[in-house]
């Protein structure tokens, strides 16, 4: 399922209804055999931003997937999707760092 549509300005990009969450999110690079982890603080179809330590690269793509809230004990499946960093902002002082990442895929 392809969820960015490169002929959309960003403005409209963004124009998609945002869900502020508090989820966890696992950053996976299988290429690299090594993960991330850090928090969504919003999610659209189209996108989510994430808080996390590390520092990608312009345009990098990688797995994100984000763990939902427990809902009365249930164990639920992560949403995995195939992500491209969009933009970067240093949060904290080299420790924390808030991604916009478009959403390519949706995997399962």
């Amino acid at each position: 399922m392809k969820r960015s549509n490169p002929g959309m300005s960003p403005q409209d990009q963004r124009s998609a209804l945002r869900v502020p969450v508090n989820c966890k999110v696992k950053l996976r690079f299988p290429d690299l055999g090594i993960s991330y982890y850090g928090d969504c603080t919003d999610l659209s179809v189209q996108g989510l931003t994430i808080r996390t330590s590390y520092v990608p690269r312009p345009q990098e793509e990688f797995e994100v997937y984000v763990m939902p809230p427990a809902a009365g004990g249930a164990s639920r499946q992560p949403m995995a999707a195939r992500v491209r960093v969009m933009r970067c902002h240093e949060v904290q002082r080299g420790a924390l760092y808030e991604l916009g990442l478009a959403i390519l895929d949706v995997l399962r």
